[in-house]
């Protein structure tokens, strides 16, 4: 467990950039999956404008 500690207070700034560097991507990903013309042919997610 003291060599896990040990570790990760070395490579914490590592570490912290590669779960910044995913969630961007994650996020990136999620926005422009919502930007798909294809959800628009599937009767589910469909508009109705009233």
């Amino acid at each position: 467990m003291q060599h896990l500690g040990a570790w990760l207070t070395a490579n914490g700034s590592v570490l912290a950039v590669l779960v910044t560097v995913g969630a961007a991507v994650l996020l990136v990903c999620c926005l422009e999956c919502t930007k798909c013309g294809c959800r628009e042919k599937d009767d589910l997610f469909q508009r109705h404008d009233l």
